[in-house]
């Protein structure tokens, strides 16, 4: 494991200063509005470019400043017992806030308030977006932005990203291949709930039948790593809406779908063959971009109707009776 690619801080909050630094690199200016102990935690995470701050807080605050002086930072608010404005607009749970480098962050949390922010380089986040007829242009970023994701969408946002931060606060630093795929699908999640909030993009022509071979041939040719679905966008040059239409058309499933199955069987395949006693299915679950080890049993065994564990145990089992 490369601990380069990943690290994790935790600073507790006991008053308004212990806010100040809401994301890694921020200068927020703090005001407590009501009386009482102010008390949280921001928790900031390192995966390979990707800053990701968890922030829990128990009073009404006012905060103004600058979140990153460099970065471009993706906010949304994970819970809230009260109202909660971004530039004096009303904020929901699920919103995705756009704050570029060096812009202006103005917010009110009128009660307890959890928030998940994301911290990123303009070139970084590009890298990531393949061929989104929005979201792929720099001047995008260059602007404060509220979106609403449409209420689905967002739910699913928060799921994906709440899971995905519970599971890597509690394992160990991922290899390369699992850090790149970590900060692919956080910063995905924020792009779905972008994307549903957005103008949806002009249709272009595509052969479905010829961007599933295309998409097999780069996955084959990834030597086992797990391949993203930002990462395949960009290699292809094609939307997301288009990759999903074409696997929806010519399979009946989509990308992401069809991915997770290619994976799964990956893992089936390693389980199957592995005799090593030192196993960890939860680490081969990570290396193949399943942070979430409660999850990734499920798919398994909703896929081969049987558990990873016991994959493996019927495989040593067959072997030691050879």
């Amino acid at each position: 494991m490369d601990k380069r690619n990943w690290s994790l801080e935790i600073v507790p909050i006991n008053g308004p200063d212990g806010l100040r630094e809401t994301t890694r690199g921020s200068d927020v200016e703090i005001v407590q509005l009501n009386p009482g102990k102010l008390e949280g935690s921001v928790k900031h995470f390192g995966v390979g470019n990707l800053v990701i701050t968890l922030g829990r807080f128990s009073s009404e605050v006012r905060m103004r400043g600058t979140l990153h002086q460099e970065k471009i930072v993706l906010g949304t608010i994970l819970d809230s017992a009260g109202l909660s404005t971004q530039w004096w607009k009303d904020v929901q749970v699920g919103d995705v806030g756009i704050f570029p480098a060096c812009g202006e962050f103005d917010a009110i949390h009128s009660g307890r308030t959890a928030y998940l922010a994301v911290s990123i380089t303009l070139p970084d986040l590009l890298s990531v977006l393949g061929d989104e007829e929005h979201l792929a242009d720099p001047s995008f970023w260059n602007k404060k932005r509220l979106c609403k994701p449409d209420p689905r969408t967002g739910t699913e946002m928060l799921q994906q990203l709440t899971g995905i931060i519970s599971a890597v606060e509690h394992r160990t630093a991922p290899s390369d291949r699992a850090a790149d795929f970590l900060q692919r699908s956080i910063i995905e999640s924020f792009v779905a709930g972008l994307t549903s909030a957005l103008p949806q993009a002009s249709p272009r022509a595509y052969t479905g039948a010829r961007l599933v071979t295309q998409t097999d041939d780069y996955i084959d040719a990834a030597g086992g790593r797990p391949v993203h679905i930002s990462e395949l966008c960009g290699a292809l040059k094609v939307s997301r809406r288009s990759l999903h239409r074409a696997f929806t058309d010519t399979l009946g499933i989509g990308p992401a779908a069809y991915l997770r199955r290619r994976r799964l069987s990956a893992i089936q395949s390693v389980l199957s063959r592995c005799d090593s006693a030192s196993l960890s299915i939860g680490d081969l679950a990570l290396e193949y971009g399943f942070p979430e080890t409660g999850r990734f049993a499920a798919y398994y065994r909703a896929h081969f109707g049987e558990t990873p564990s016991e994959t493996y145990r019927s495989a040593s089992a067959r072997r030691h009776a050879r």
